[in-house]
């Protein structure tokens, strides 16, 4: 059983049904990905630098990009192209990373120095990773895309239905839920930041804490030019282009521990623009359509089971899925296929 419609939750279903396991996914939202999936940025890249994620991120792109994999028969990459800006001390790291992200993926990544502009992004001073095959994706539909394949091959999954407590009978869970009592061979919460305060037998070994997010979307008006994804390790500030006209910018937001349904942070609209106006000068001007505020799961990144994706809760054959700093997206097609390999390893523990 997977807990948890997400976009990583939808991977784990996917690759477990695939591998021909019976699988039943539980949402507590009446649809899929609402959550801090249908919040999310979407943007993706090869690039981390935090070496773990990094080494979940480089498949994940390659998956993104490969129409093969996706039952809409279309990859749901949009190739707007990723810009990372760091400090000039960062130069030599990025080489390092542009030579392993080409040798991978045959893509053409590289760095920008010296420069005052890139990919439409003014660099006000640092230096640039740049990945021109890389961009966003929407959660939601890909968080869907992988549903339609986990109930093709077999999956059910079933939405408006809360997870009330899990605990052990005859040495498997027990999952109590709205529909009743659930017996099932293992059980893979991947609720983001509800994990923070979980139902009782889906609590992770490390604590896991929510923190704000929130976006903004403006339009972007002549003479604004078209932009890549954008992510300044500097600040934290990122932004990506949503369709012809629309930029979607965000900033860390410092908040913990917040109800999930808080109302937007008006003051932290104004630092958002204010921050980003450094590399989108025309933003000064620009007309802000939407802003939505949501919660991410934050953890440690230890765990000792699959590369510690997973992390166990006490009750025999239930995992949770680690805190993801928000990274989510960026990583969900390889956690997913890692977490299923996991998890059909252990639905064969027991036998002799």
């Amino acid at each position: 059983m997977v807990v948890g419609a997400g976009i990583t939750g939808a991977s784990i279903a996917h690759h477990l049904a695939r591998r021909g396991v019976s699988v039943v996914v539980i949402e507590q939202s009446p649809r899929s990905g609402a959550g801090a999936t249908g919040s999310s940025g979407g943007m993706v890249r090869a690039y981390d630098p935090d070496t773990a994620s990094g080494e979940l991120a480089l498949p994940s792109l390659a998956a993104y990009r490969d129409p093969a994999r996706w039952a809409s028969g279309q990859a749901p990459l949009h190739a707007v192209g990723a810009v990372t800006a760091a400090h000039p001390d960062q130069a030599a790291s990025f080489r390092e990373a542009a030579g392993q992200i080409n040798a991978a993926l045959h893509t053409s990544a590289h760095v920008v120095a010296e420069r005052d502009e890139v990919a439409g992004i003014r660099l006000a001073g640092g230096v640039a990773l740049v990945e021109p095959e890389a961009g966003w994706v929407a959660p939601a539909e890909v968080t869907e895309d992988w549903l339609v394949q986990a109930r093709a091959d077999g999956a059910v999954v079933c939405h408006g239905v809360r997870v009330h407590g899990v605990e052990a009978r005859g040495g498997r869970p027990a999952v109590l839920t709205d529909a009743g009592v659930i017996s099932a061979g293992s059980v893979i919460a991947a609720v983001g930041p509800w994990a923070a305060d979980p139902v009782p037998g889906l609590r992770p070994a490390s604590p896991v804490r929510s923190r704000s997010i929130q976006v903004s979307v403006v339009e972007r008006r002549p003479p604004a030019v078209s932009h890549a994804t954008f992510v300044d390790l500097r600040t934290g500030v990122y932004a990506k282009p949503v369709g012809s006209d629309r930029t979607l910018i965000g900033m860390p937001h410092l908040v913990w521990d917040s109800p999930f349904d808080s109302p937007p942070d008006p003051a932290h609209e104004r630092a958002t623009v204010s921050a980003l106006t450094t590399h989108f000068p025309w933003l000064t001007t620009a007309v802000q359509l939407s802003t939505v505020r949501a919660a991410d799961a934050y953890g440690s990144p230890g765990g000792e089971q699959a590369s510690g994706l997973l992390e166990g809760t006490g009750v025999p054959h239930v995992w949770s899925v680690r805190g993801w700093n928000g990274g989510g997206v960026k990583t969900a097609p390889e956690a997913g296929r890692r977490i299923a390999e996991a998890c059909v390893a252990d639905a064969f523990s027991d036998v002799a």
